[in-house]
């Protein structure tokens, strides 16, 4: 549990209503709010000025990353219908770990109605949970397929380039054949955005045998954002044919594709990919040094999940804990 400011609550709020950058103590005295003191922060948060709302909740959103027991979704829900679209945008995106069913309405509706793309792209990313939960059969057959075909007609409909690519993405996780269609019209549409984005979502599928070409073909390709994305996909598809590309991303120009690649490699996980990551780790800097030595004990884990699941599940078991795996 995260512990409470020494201070009044009352002074909590005043102090972040005037201070142009709020102290940590009192960011953190806003987590896990119920009760009075929620009902007295729901009441001061329109009081406060919109420059230090969004500073508030931007400031929340990056602690909460970095502190596992800081729990921002009650304040965070009381921003979502804040004035200003760009606290609106960020109390959403601080929702990432609240995936209550009863935000999905919510969701739909600042995807379909809000005034600004600013607010619709995060709504279509925070989507992707409940896609994700009815390919589980976690929701009702109904909702889920509400949520599909609205993600669905904002993609092929006439939104911001942005709004849509990110709805595409956070439909991948769905089988149905519309929504390959998507990403086959995505990926050959010619826009480099939009291929990263059917890039992301190919790997969200798990299809191997659909999407394998194509994401191996674009390890090799001269964007770096489309590099970066096919490393991801290849890792997520856990495709042994990738090993040599990706070994060769080791050296990649730009360095995020390095870091992805090392990722991608750890997920697989196989003697080959163990092999590429220790002989990167002999010319590896600081940084990258941790993230290889990560990816290593990630390739360790995979391969003793592999194991114990080879002897006593079936396929379809092992698809559904493969996708757990990689649900964010």
């Amino acid at each position: 549990m995260t512990k409470r400011s020494s201070k009044p609550f009352t002074q909590v709020l005043t102090d972040l209503s005037t201070a142009s950058h709020p102290a940590l103590d009192d960011l953190r005295a806003l987590s896990d709010l119920s009760g009075r003191r929620l009902d007295e922060f729901t009441a001061e948060w329109p009081r406060i000025p919109a420059d230090q709302r969004l500073e508030i909740m931007t400031r929340l959103g990056a602690l909460a990353e970095d502190t596992i027991e800081l729990n921002i979704n009650a304040v965070s829900r009381a921003a979502l219908h804040d004035p200003d679209d760009r606290v609106r945008a960020i109390a959403i995106r601080n929702l990432w770990e609240d995936q209550e069913h009863d935000l999905i309405d919510s969701f739909l509706t600042f995807l379909t109605g809000d005034p600004s793309p600013e607010v619709r792209a995060p709504a279509a990313i925070a989507l992707g949970v409940y896609v994700y939960l009815g390919e589980m059969e976690e929701l009702p057959a109904e909702q889920n397929r509400r949520i599909e075909d609205t993600l669905l007609t904002v993609f092929n409909g006439n939104d911001t380039l942005e709004v849509r690519r990110r709805a595409l993405e956070s439909i991948g996780f769905s089988h149905r054949p519309e929504v390959a269609a998507a990403i086959d019209q995505a990926y050959a549409s010619g826009d480099d955005l939009l291929r990263v984005s059917a890039l992301f979502a190919m790997g969200r599928s798990l299809d191997r045998e659909r999407w394998g070409d194509m994401v191996i073909d674009d390890l090799s390709h001269e964007n770096p954002q489309v590099r970066f994305e096919a490393a991801r996909a290849a890792g997520e598809l856990q495709l042994d044919e990738a090993l040599p590309a990706l070994g060769e991303l080791l050296n990649d120009a730009d360095s995020e594709v390095q870091e992805m690649s090392i990722w991608s490699l750890g997920e697989i996980g196989d003697d080959e990919a163990r092999q590429l990551l220790e002989r990167r780790l002999e010319t590896a800097d600081e940084k990258l040094s941790s993230l290889i030595e990560d990816a290593l004990a990630e390739a360790e884990l995979m391969d003793g999940i592999t194991e114990i699941g080879l002897l006593d599940f079936g396929d379809d078991e092992l698809d559904e804990d493969e996708r757990k795996a990689r649900l964010n």
